[in-house]
């Protein structure tokens, strides 16, 4: 009988940073979806799934959630459990596309990601790294999106299939976000997006000397160097890749609040992106009518491009607040 002991540990919330993709866009056609709605729940239900595969199995490093996020309905997970002598776990999905047959040279995948934290009681968790990795029909793997979970390189890589790139940005532990990876197989370039904030743009996609079309996607698994498995793990959801003619282009808005997390103190943490040149003044208001500007240390100004997190002090335990940035020019 799987077991499902990641269900009573799931402090991953929904953004409320949430993207709209334009699903009427150009001539994209499908080429795969899934919500995982028909897939049956429990530790190693996701290889069999639908075309899915991966290993090991027999661990429960992989599987289907009934209700990971309230709302969101069943999603696959890869982590948490530990495959014990290997140093990494992958499961995937084959998708056959090829761009030069059918002129449909941009492939775009999006979906919801979330990565959940490793929670072992020490100050020092074990953390691991997880790959969305693109390979082609021969079975070769030709770049990675890299979720770097550890404390000494943490934040998103990009791979080349030779080489790793630190991007510079971050992802949010412990919340969804949505995920667009969109690949230029004519330019071999690509672009990818976090809830609507440009991760990296018309990057060099793979330093392989091999085939340039689509095999598939994998997500991959692995153990930090030198450590045991860390329990963390990565959370998927309404996985779709399409093929088009185009790309599609999404605006970026430097100044949007990614997230606002209630913590267990009941004090606010508010999450944005700044950009060097902007002052950025956080405000509040508890009737949508008012809007205050008061909170100690709440005008910000950055010499780097960085996500910060503000927290809110006051006592807002027993009322809602609302919250907005307020962007300028120095």
């Amino acid at each position: 009988m799987p077991h499902l002991r990641k269900r009573s540990l799931m402090p991953i919330i929904l953004s409320v940073s949430w993207l709209i993709l334009n699903s009427l866009v150009f001539a994209e056609r499908e080429l795969y979806f899934t919500d995982f709605e028909d897939a049956p729940s429990g530790d190693d239900e996701l290889v069999g799934y639908d075309g899915w595969n991966g290993t090991p199995t027999g661990h429960g490093s992989h599987g289907i959630e009934p209700e990971a996020v309230q709302g969101l309905g069943q999603s696959a997970f890869i982590g948490y459990n530990s495959p014990r002598n290997t140093d990494t776990v992958t499961v995937l999905r084959e998708i056959r596309h090829d761009p030069d047959s059918t002129g449909e040279h941009i492939v775009r995948l999006e979906t919801v990601i979330g990565i959940n934290d490793s929670d072992e009681p020490s100050n020092d968790p074990r953390r691991d790294s997880f790959f969305i990795s693109f390979f082609n029909s021969r079975g070769s793997t030709l770049a990675s999106l890299t979720y770097n979970n550890t404390e000494t390189s943490f934040g998103l890589w990009r791979e080349d299939g030779r080489n790793k790139y630190d991007t510079g940005e971050e992802f949010i532990r412990n919340e969804i976000q949505i995920l667009a990876a969109e690949v230029d197989f004519e330019n071999n370039t690509w672009s990818v997006d976090l809830s609507g904030f440009q991760i990296f743009e018309d990057a060099p996609f793979t330093a392989r000397n091999t085939k340039l079309d689509l095999g598939g996607i994998a997500i991959v698994w692995q153990r930090t160097s030198n450590s045991g498995w860390g329990n963390n793990w990565m959370l998927f959801d309404d996985w779709a890749v399409y093929a088009d003619t185009k790309k599609l282009t999404i605006t970026e808005n430097p100044f949007k609040i990614r997230s606002i997390i209630r913590q267990p103190n009941g004090k606010n943490t508010i999450s944005w992106k700044m950009q060097p040149g902007f002052n950025y003044q956080l405000q509040y208001s508890d009737d949508l009518e008012v809007w205050k500007s008061n909170l100690p240390g709440s005008l910000l100004s950055t010499d780097e491009e960085k996500i910060t997190n503000f927290t809110d002090n006051s006592d807002t335990i027993n009322r809602a607040r609302h919250y907005r940035v307020h962007r300028s020019e120095q």
